[in-house]
């Protein structure tokens, strides 16, 4: 879903709640604090909120928005707002800078982080059963923000474990980006970095070597995981530049979400979902 798009169906915080409410309560209104089903309109206050009328449940008497227990609990940001930060973040295939969203909606550099990390929480996927198959493994480095970086110390690569964070992922083949939770035994496809002789003690391991060829005769190759990474280092030089060790792995599970959901035409109410927590 595009800006234009949520512009036209979303243009009013009413119309962005009245969204949410069919997302969340999709079976009926239930109480955020009993879970109970037995609620009604708050008919004794009689105000639209910016969260819109308040329910009320008839067995606790708690009173409540549908944005209650959520990402979207305690923001002042009008919700269009942060229905635009959601588009925006999810076309920009390379992300986009915290300065350019506060540029594109209007708002304050600090204000578009928070609205911008607290996407990224939803991005992050839960526990999930271990996946089995045949992948591709490889990693990168990502440089450090200034106040992580020491020059002392480095390793292999040509770069300082102080300057630099490793990454790494698995590329399922013909399947998603996935960052962890794999099977004991599945096949595992990697380059010949010295580092990786050690995973066939868990995984069916096979190499290609990059010095001689990008594809073995059999087929073995790491080109899809590469590829991934280089989107993620296209993205950081142009629109981060760097990223501390705190929030690296937001924007990695960022870059990831995105690849993964890349061809998902629902991806917009997804998100929407694990923001809802449903």
């Amino acid at each position: 879903m595009n800006i234009v798009t949520i512009y036209k169906k979303f243009p009013t915080d009413l119309d962005c709640i009245q969204h949410l409410e069919s997302i969340r309560w999709k079976n009926g209104v239930y109480c955020t604090k009993c879970g109970s089903y037995k609620t009604c309109k708050n008919h004794k206050s009689n105000v639209e909120t910016r969260s819109g009328k308040k329910w009320q449940c008839q067995d606790c008497s708690h009173s409540f928005t549908v944005t209650v227990g959520t990402i979207f609990h305690h923001t002042h940001l009008e919700l269009q707002k942060w229905f635009l930060a959601i588009a925006l973040i999810l076309n920009a295939k390379k992300g986009i800078s915290t300065r350019q969203l506060a540029r594109d909606l209007d708002l304050p550099v600090k204000t578009a982080w928070s609205v911008g990390m607290r996407i990224r929480k939803a991005f992050k996927s839960e526990e999930k059963e271990l996946l089995k198959g045949i992948f591709e493994m490889d990693e990168t480095y990502v440089k450090n923000a200034p106040q992580d970086s020491d020059d002392d110390d480095k390793k292999g690569g040509g770069h300082s474990n102080k300057t630099h964070t490793s990454v790494i992922a698995f590329k399922q083949k013909g399947g998603d980006i996935i960052l962890e939770n794999i099977e004991t035994g599945s096949e595992i496809h990697t380059d010949e970095y010295n580092s990786y002789k050690h995973i066939r003690k868990f995984w069916n391991h096979k190499t290609v070597n990059h010095s001689l060829e990008y594809v073995t005769k059999d087929g073995i190759h790491t080109n899809s995981v590469e590829g991934f990474w280089a989107l993620l280092k296209r993205g950081i030089k142009g629109n981060f530049h760097w990223l501390s060790k705190k929030h690296l792995s937001s924007y990695v599970k960022e870059f990831e979400f995105r690849y993964n959901n890349r061809e998902n035409e629902l991806v917009f109410g997804d998100v929407l979902s694990r923001m809802l927590g449903v």
